[in-house]
Order: C-alpha cells, then sequence, then structure tokens
C-alpha cells in the first residue's frame, strides 16, 4: 500500500505542481536571466533535513479529465523564467512526506498580478481538488474530505495556503489519510509554490514555514535592483 500511494502522492506534485496556477499553461519566452532567477528560488536538497531523497519528477502530463480549472487558465499570459525542483521524499516508520517546488517569472509586473487575481479561493480548491481525486488509477479511490484555505505567515508580499484532506482506499488495504498542502508566494514579477504531500498527519506548519521562507527569501534577493539606482 505504501508503494501505491507513494507513487500517487508523487503525482500530485506532478499535477499540481504544473496545473495549481491555470488549466491553460502560460506561455513561454524564456530568458536566460530569468531562468537563472527562477532555478536559484526553488529548494535544493541542502534546505531540508537528514533522511530526504530526491527523486525524478514525472514528464509533465495534462490535467485529468474531468478537472475544473477553466477559471485559472493562462493561456494569455506569457513567462519568461520556469524552473521546478525535484521531489523530495522522506519515508521510514510512521512517516512518509514528499516536498517539491517551483517558480516562475512573470514577462511584466501586470502578467504577474493577473495570474495571482484570476480565479476565487473557491474556484482554486475546486481546481486543486479534482487534480488529486482525479489522480487515482484503479483501484485506488479518492476521496475529498475537507478542502481550505488556511492562515499561514505573510513571507512575502502576497501569501495564500491551502489544505486538501483526502481518503485513499485501494481494494481490501486498509484506507489511508492524506493531506495536500500548497502554499503560494508572490513577489513583484515572481510566483512560486511549495507543495507537500503527507500521509497520516498533516506537515507540521513551523516546518512548512521555515521552507517557504527559505523561497521567499531567494524571491526577494531576485527582485531586488541591481546596479547603481539613480
Amino acid at each position: 500500500m505504501r508503494a501505491a500511494v507513494a507513487v500517487l502522492l508523487t503525482s500530485f506534485l506532478a499535477a499540481a505542481g504544473t496545473a495549481a496556477a491555470a488549466d491553460g499553461e502560460p506561455r513561454k519566452a524564456l530568458t536566460k536571466k530569468d531562468q537563472a532567477l527562477a532555478r536559484s528560488i526553488v529548494l535544493k536538497r541542502a534546505d531540508l533535513g537528514a533522511g530526504f531523497t530526491a527523486q525524478g519528477r514525472p514528464r509533465d502530463e495534462p490535467l485529468p479529465k474531468g478537472a475544473r480549472c477553466g477559471a485559472l487558465d493562462e493561456s494569455d499570459l506569457t513567462v519568461s523564467g520556469d524552473a521546478n525542483s525535484p521531489d523530495f521524499r522522506l519515508a521510514g516508520p510512521g512517516v512518509f512526506v514528499t516536498v517539491g517546488s517551483s517558480a516562475h517569472l512573470y514577462r511584466t509586473l501586470k502578467e504577474a498580478n493577473t495570474s495571482w487575481t484570476r480565479g476565487t479561493p473557491k474556484q482554486t480548491l475546486t481546481c486543486l481538488g479534482d487534480i488529486v481525486r482525479l489522480s487515482a488509477a484503479p483501484p485506488q479511490e479518492i476521496k475529498i474530505v475537507s478542502s481550505a484555505r488556511v492562515s499561514f505567515p505573510q513571507l512575502a508580499p502576497r501569501t495564500s495556503a491551502y489544505r486538501i484532506v483526502v481518503t485513499i482506499a485501494s481494494g481490501s488495504q486498509p484506507t489511508v489519510r492524506a493531506y495536500v498542502d500548497a502554499i503560494v508566494l508572490q513577489r513583484g514579477r515572481v510566483q512560486s509554490v511549495l507543495l507537500f504531500t503527507s500521509l497520516v498527519r498533516p506537515v507540521n506548519r513551523t516546518e512548512a514555514a521555515a521552507l517557504a521562507g527559505v523561497m521567499a527569501g531567494r524571491m526577494e534577493k531576485a527582485t531586488k535592483p541591481r546596479g547603481p539606482v539613480a
């Protein structure tokens, strides 16, 4: 069961990481500078504690059929920087956690702000919940227990956090509860997403805030003006 759930949780990260912000992917006009900035923001192995191992992230796949993400479509927007971290996994007796991150630089501040304000929190939760629920492959069945926007430290000028709680059943195996936590940050043209999936219990809030703070600090550094200021 753990192996099956591990694959499933990694698929959550792959799907939500590429589609949490939009049903339609934004156009890409990547520049060397903004690509370097995006890569500098995402999590590295050294950011996590002992025991985490990097997992290869599956290739981007289309949204699951039936996912209600149309309100978040970004096909009219353009990103100039786009990076994803590996998925980092911690597995042991009584613990299973996977962490992934992404960073995007929009071509203009206006486009970044449009992305942030597009869709309501309810529409975002509907999209995320559908991605999680529809990621199951037979004989697995995923049911949404709850989905909500949750409070989180204001680590960037714009900060939102969401939690999806689900149960995962697979044939005669015991039902398992899983938690999907998404933290979204924006500073200037930069948006980043930090995504946790865990079994039995949610990721500790203090630990989640610490990792989000690492990314927030890198976002601040990436958006600081460089060179002489008049």
